[in-house]
């Protein structure tokens, strides 16, 4: 039996047109012709012709059924089926994401009553305009719904919108603080509409000044933006000018406002990112010329090359969040950045003894004589102490001691001693005679003041201080007839004890300083020695460091701190103990302090760091200085 084509397509419910194309592509040809040159379709045309239909159905395209019937796939049957699949699957996904997308919709336009039937037809519009410019996982980052998400056709979206045309409408200046905190509000409703996807919000931004219709069913603009770009600018400076000296302040914003620089601040942001989510540890090449480029940016966009200027630029962005506003910011890739930015500026040495932070402190103090001028703490003999080898290590790679976390750490350590320095000269001066050093490591005080009058002595663990001590003969470092050893090993012997034991006048008045220590010992052990001291002769007092709970520092100091305590635990010296300020001040005076002094980070940087030019600044410590009196 033979068919001629209509007949064939009227038994197949197939078009005459279908069957000249399949002909056409070689996909369906008829096995004869008659003599007038129509075509014929037999037996085998009809089997072929079930299989195309039933490939079709599976969801095939018409090369791949062509190829699959005429044997010339490269994979088997079984791995065709399995790749159609997968492909089935795909389309099965887009159709459920399309659907949700959709009902979306259908929610938001049911919640907002009576809606004109253009708003849905540009709602649908809109959505079309999505589907071109993102994919897939972007497009489900943009309607996904959630506490934290605002969708793009969202009430308060639209409202902000408004007011913001209108201001510009109105000729609202850019600086004025109207505009600034429509610019705050507009940052963090557009972080919740991308759910902080850097990448996403450029696209978004590039379809809406790309798209005539995107600006007109939306209503933003390239102008709407480029004056919230500037309003956001001036309201960020606002709170850098917290900080700085107006001529200061003048510069930032003039930096800021040069969008030369600011503009490639999202692409760096967007690799970072990419980096970040890939797993790629934070020493890799990649990731370090990026931060290479961020610094240099980060310069650029703020500070130039004023030492004075970057710390405090720093010591703000520190102190306030609202300057870590910006799409892609948030806690992982600060601290992903920051472990980054300290890669190769650890200022642990090879040769940290059985106390690695002593070590550093005492290179910090060394640093301190060959880079920051004025001293603030004069010591001739911190480079002496570290020996030779690591002295000249530290000559050899003293650019690293300007890293801007290094010159941090150094700014507070260099004050601390200063500060303890002054504390036991105003003490002298009053005739007190005994003074304490507790945790002293390679505490330099007992031989930088060989007249000082009375007796020091230093207390720490026995381990330590032969360290110590063996350093000392090394460097050829001479100890003062008035320095006492007391080694202290609390779990055989107290620190009365052990003070008396090294001729320690328990009825004269002696000044206790305790820095870079409690932070490393348990609270009762803390409480212990406190209450000894407040048990000590009236006129004695303790120059106290504590380190503040970590959960109430800024953001950005907190990931440093944890990343900080966390190669400090490795290192077998733990954080154990925190201490909020006025629970610590509550606690002396329950165990006998008559006054306690503390001092901010400002008031020190105004008694010590005042003036200067080598960016020498103490930000948002970590850790908080408080003196006790008995």
């Amino acid at each position: 039996m033979r068919l001629k084509i209509g007949e064939l397509a009227k038994k197949t419910d197939l078009t005459v047109r279908a069957l000249h194309h399949y002909d056409a592509i070689g996909l369906l040809s008829p096995s004869q012709r008659a003599d007038g040159g129509a075509r014929l379709y037999g037996r085998d045309d009809l089997i072929r012709l079930h299989r195309i239909e039933a490939l079709k159905r599976f969801g095939y395209s018409l090369p791949d059924i062509k190829a699959s019937l005429d044997d010339r796939l490269d994979a088997a049957p079984l791995e065709i089926l399995q790749r159609q699949i997968a492909a089935l699957d795909v389309q099965a996904l887009r159709a459920q994401r399309l659907s949700r997308h959709l009902q979306q919709i259908v929610d938001m336009l049911a919640s907002g009553g009576e809606t004109p039937e253009i708003d849905w037809l540009n709602t649908l519009e809109l959505m079309n305009m999505y589907q071109k410019h993102l994919n897939d996982d972007e497009l489900d980052t943009l309607m996904a719904s959630g506490p934290d998400t605002v969708a793009p056709m969202d009430p308060a979206w639209v409202a902000l919108i408004d007011e913001v045309r209108h201001a510009m409408q109105q000729a609202l200046p850019a600086e004025s603080d109207a505009a600034q905190a429509l610019a705050w509000r507009w940052i963090r409703l557009v972080i919740r509409l991308t759910r902080n996807d850097p990448a996403l919000a450029t696209k978004l931004m590039k379809m809406q000044i790309g798209e005539p219709r995107a600006q007109h069913i939306v209503g933003v603009t390239a102008e709407m933006l480029a004056w919230i770009d500037e309003a956001f600018t001036h309201a960020r400076c606002a709170l850098f000018a917290r900080y700085l000296t107006p001529a200061q302040a003048d510069e930032v914003r003039r930096r800021q406002l040069d969008h030369t620089g600011m503009r490639a601040w999202p692409a760096l942001v967007i690799e970072l990112r990419a980096q970040m989510e890939a797993g790629v540890d934070a020493s890799a090449a990649p990731v370090q010329a990026l931060v290479r480029q961020w610094q240099q940016l980060f310069r650029d966009s703020f500070c130039g090359d004023d030492a004075v200027l970057e710390a405090r630029v720093r010591d703000a962005l520190t102190r306030e969040p609202d300057l870590q506003l910006g799409v892609g910011f948030d806690d992982a890739l600060l601290a992903y950045l920051h472990k980054a930015h300290s890669v190769g500026h650890d200022m642990a040495s090879a040769d940290a003894g059985p106390k690695p932070s002593a070590m550093m402190v005492a290179m910090q103090r060394a640093a301190h004589q060959l880079v920051d001028q004025p001293l603030v703490l004069d010591d001739p003999v911190a480079l002496t102490i570290l020996g030779a080898a690591e002295a000249q290590k530290l000559r050899d790679d003293i650019d690293r001691f300007r890293h801007p976390i290094a010159v941090g750490m150094r700014s507070s350590v260099v004050v601390r001693s200063r500060l303890a320095d002054d504390v036991w000269a105003d003490a002298v001066e009053r005739g007190i005679r005994q003074y304490v050093i507790l945790g002293a490591g390679l505490d330099t005080s007992a031989y930088r003041r060989h007249d000082a009058p009375g007796c020091i002595f230093e207390v720490d663990l026995p381990a330590t201080q032969r360290w110590k001590q063996a350093r000392l003969h090394e460097a050829g470092i001479a100890v003062p007839s008035s320095l006492r050893f007391v080694p202290v090993d609390f779990e055989c012997i107290s620190l009365a004890e052990g003070l008396a034991r090294a001729g320690f006048d328990a009825d004269a008045p002696a000044i206790f300083s305790w820095l870079g220590v409690t932070m490393y010992l348990d609270e009762a052990a803390v409480v212990e020695t406190l209450r000894f001291i407040a048990h000590c002769a009236t006129g004695s007092a303790v120059l106290l460091e504590y380190a503040l709970p970590l959960s109430s520092l800024p953001p950005v100091m907190r990931i440093a701190m944890e990343q900080l305590t966390t190669q400090f635990a490795e290192r077998g010296e733990p954080w154990k103990s925190f201490f909020e300020p006025a629970a610590l001040a509550g606690m002396l005076t329950s165990l006998g302090f008559g006054n306690c002094r503390s001092w901010t980070p400002d008031e020190l940087n105004h008694l010590y760091l005042a003036n200067r030019t080598d960016g020498l600044h103490i930000g948002a410590a970590p850790a908080r200085l408080m003196l006790a009196s008995v």
